[in-house]
């Protein structure tokens, strides 16, 4: 089961209704008691719920077509070491990390652990997926956002490696890895989309390129390149059952963006959230306190995909009075994301099956709960250090 696809689960707080339907009854049920009348009302709503969909189409289409494109590629041979050093980037890429363990973990061989837990990282703090849909929210994808992003990513994974590598068969467990090289329809993608972000990332403000070059140069339009990139060696019935994959995925995703930052927009229209949230920059703990509010939608809802499009609406409509940047803001929820891996996850069903063969049900939820906890505390932790650096 995707993250995308359990967007539209139930939320035990909804009464069974789907999250962007109990959201915008919400936003309604707010608006009501307010007081507005009804051409307020359906001014705010139509406010908040066309924000910024338009921007989330361009990152999540052609991502969920580059997911579709390179499913099963990971059964080609390659090796165990080759698989954990690409399971971020396949995270990132395919915008969810059951797609990328799945895909690479026929090739891991007794690195799973490290593939599941760099997959999520690389989910979760590395463009085109968690600081992209978060960030775009908060106030667009910023070249500060992307730097700073890199080096509470690099820890997170560094933090997930060194705990997999404990729960890991050891050397007398090791079969033997394969030594081939991770196939081209894999890496010719990942390659094209990190160096176009790259040479955007050096490139602008110090040079005006041709308009389709700095669109290319854009995160948004290098995922569109390597969304193409995957598609250009499939055949035509493959290359449209991608897309159309793409398109499936999506829709769910937007509904519930719109639905969020509508809520987001009827809390500040109705409610002292200014005043609130003054309260809360005296105190020093507006990061935190973002942390725990991801982290508690995340407890709450499983989907990693769903607490991303659920909460940034909500946290967009409140961050100009909290007092923070909108990078450190995006990389704080994000590491709010990480807590945990439970069995309303379904990445959490993906490694019982396959990643921790022989363990108790117990000693499963322990294991995956633990690393992600500490990948995510981990992360928020170089995210106010970056903060008490003056960033």
């Amino acid at each position: 089961m995707s993250q995308a696809a359990t967007v539209g689960a139930k939320a035990p707080w909804s009464r069974g209704l789907p999250l962007p339907v109990a959201m915008l009854l919400a936003a309604l049920a707010l608006g009501i008691a307010g007081g507005m009348d009804t051409a307020h009302l359906l001014a705010a709503l139509d406010a908040g719920f066309g924000g910024s969909l338009g921007s989330y189409a361009l990152i999540l289409i052609p991502s969920f077509t580059l997911a579709a494109a390179l499913a099963g590629e990971g059964d080609a041979v390659g090796s165990g070491r080759a698989a954990a050093f690409m399971a971020p980037f396949a995270g990132a890429a395919m915008i969810c990390p059951d797609t990328a363990y799945a895909a690479l973990g026929p090739m891991a061989g007794r690195r799973r652990l490290s593939v599941l837990f760099g997959a999520y990282a690389g989910f979760k703090l590395l463009v085109p997926a968690g600081p992209a849909i978060i960030g775009t929210a908060l106030g667009g994808l910023s070249a500060d956002l992307i730097a700073l992003s890199l080096p509470v990513f690099l820890v997170a994974w560094g933090v997930g490696w060194a705990y997999a590598r404990r729960f890991e068969p050891g050397e007398r467990a090791r079969r033997r890895e394969a030594g081939g090289p991770l196939p081209r329809r894999v890496l010719a993608p990942l390659a094209t989309l990190a160096g176009l972000l790259a040479l955007g990332f050096v490139l602008r403000g110090r040079w005006t390129p041709p308009a389709l070059l700095d669109f290319l140069l854009d995160p948004k339009g290098a995922l569109l390149a390597a969304g193409v990139v995957a598609l250009v060696p499939l055949a035509g019935p493959g290359r449209a059952a991608a897309i159309e994959s793409g398109m499936r995925r999506t829709g769910p995703l937007l509904l519930t963006i719109g639905s969020a930052s509508a809520f987001g927009a009827m809390l500040v229209a109705v409610l002292p959230v200014e005043r609130w949230a003054q309260a809360l920059v005296g105190t020093g703990l507006v990061l935190p306190a973002l942390f725990i509010f991801t982290a508690s939608f995340k407890l709450a809802k499983g989907s990693s995909m769903a607490t991303f499009a659920g909460t940034s609406g909500i946290v967009a409509a409140l961050l100009p009075g909290l007092g923070v940047s909108p990078a450190l803001a995006t990389l704080a929820m994000c590491a709010g994301a990480f807590v945990t891996i439970a069995p309303n996850d379904s990445l959490y069903w993906l490694a019982r099956q396959d990643a921790l063969p022989g363990r108790d049900g117990a000693a499963i939820t322990r294991i995956l709960a633990g690393g992600a906890t500490l990948q995510g505390l981990a992360a928020l932790a170089v995210v106010l250090a970056f903060q008490a650096a003056g960033w």
